[in-house]
């Protein structure tokens, strides 16, 4: 029996988006870069590793050097190509796999975070479960997803709180328009965890026919809403809700991430009402979803989300309320916003 190591030195490409703050030492850029690279070699060819450095000068430099210390330890070294402008990181992923289809016959894809947060050691057990969804299933419509335990610890309260809102929502939402058509998001793989699948997370493998509809629906979102700049935000978010109305199954299990809180500025309320908001009023145009149904899901969600119980939180998701609202569904009138239960 061929080792599972093997196959996926055989049959896995997997695409690193490069990009660090301009103010970042470079020694800080080759250390947590170096760190992401460690024990790769021991499942990945370097020639279906693929490093884009998206519109970073700076950390240019940095990735070669890592990827000169790579090849002294695995013979050769990965694939570094600089992608310029930036283009965010749904950009940058879809350039390392679409050079990868071009130039290798790999037939499964990943992507995994230049700072470290994806441990290389999960990436067997996502491409073992995806290879056994195409066996189970005699397709390869199928992906898997790394989900993190707690959403709140490595992320920070506000966001680990916006993130279920927000997988919560897509799974209704995408549920309802399957139903116009005798249909339903395929979450078989993913009901032995607890709560909506954290389709937020970074860490997922494809094979090629998942990959390209992953590729072609942030594309075609970019060309359509150039202005939205949505490769910059839209990697998980858009790719997920077209896998899901493609009829993909989605497999998950549970992932190492750091526990920390990051310093972003999303603990900002007014970069919240942005961030997450602008997903929220995608989602909504994008399914066509009818106003009062929107508002009924929302308003049922938030009564499930602590977020509510904080100083200002539930004043901050009324708000977001009425800006998905406004944004969406110009000139017609929202529903009542509800009343915070006073007694539990």
């Amino acid at each position: 029996m061929t080792p599972l190591s093997e196959i996926m030195r055989q049959s896995l490409g997997v695409v690193i988006p490069v990009w660090f703050a301009p103010d970042m030492p470079p020694d800080e850029m080759r250390r947590l870069l170096g760190g992401t690279l460690a024990d790769s070699e021991l499942f990945l060819d370097p020639a279906h590793l693929v490093l884009v450095v998206d519109g970073c000068p700076q950390a240019e430099a940095p990735a070669q050097q890592v990827a000169t210390e790579f090849a002294a330890r695995a013979g050769a070294p990965p694939v570094v190509l600089c992608n310029e402008p930036n283009t965010g990181q749904g950009g940058a992923v879809c350039y390392g796999f679409e050079w990868l289809m071009e130039h290798s016959d790999v037939t499964h894809f990943a992507s995994r975070d230049a700072d470290g947060d994806h441990d290389i050691y999960d990436l067997p057990q996502l491409f073992r479960l995806l290879r056994r969804m195409q066996e189970i299933e005699g397709s390869d419509n199928v992906y898997t997803l790394g989900q993190r335990g707690n959403n709140h610890r490595p992320m920070g309260f506000a966001r680990g709180e916006y993130e279920w809102l927000l997988n919560e929502l897509t799974v209704r939402a995408v549920g309802y328009e399957l139903a116009k058509h005798r249909g339903a998001p395929d979450l078989r793989y993913c009901s032995l965890l607890p709560g909506p699948p954290d389709f937020q997370s970074g860490y997922k493998a494809y094979t090629r026919t998942t990959a390209e509809v992953f590729v072609r629906s942030l594309r075609e979102a970019d060309r359509h809403e150039p202005e939205a700049r949505v490769l910059r935000w839209g990697i998980q978010f858009i790719s997920t809700v077209e896998l899901l109305l493609s009829r993909a199954a989605a497999g998950s299990l549970y992932r190492l991430t750091y526990d920390q809180q990051p310093q972003t500025t999303f603990e900002h309320a007014d970069n919240r009402l942005r961030s997450y908001g602008q997903q929220f009023v995608w989602l909504f145009r994008r399914l066509r979803t009818p106003l009062v149904v929107a508002m009924q899901w929302w308003d049922e969600a938030i009564r499930q989300m602590q977020w509510g119980t904080v100083p200002g939180g539930w004043e901050e998701l009324l708000a977001m309320r009425q800006h998905v609202a406004e944004q969406v569904w110009e000139g017609e009138e929202a529903p009542e916003a509800p009343q915070r239960h006073l007694m539990f």
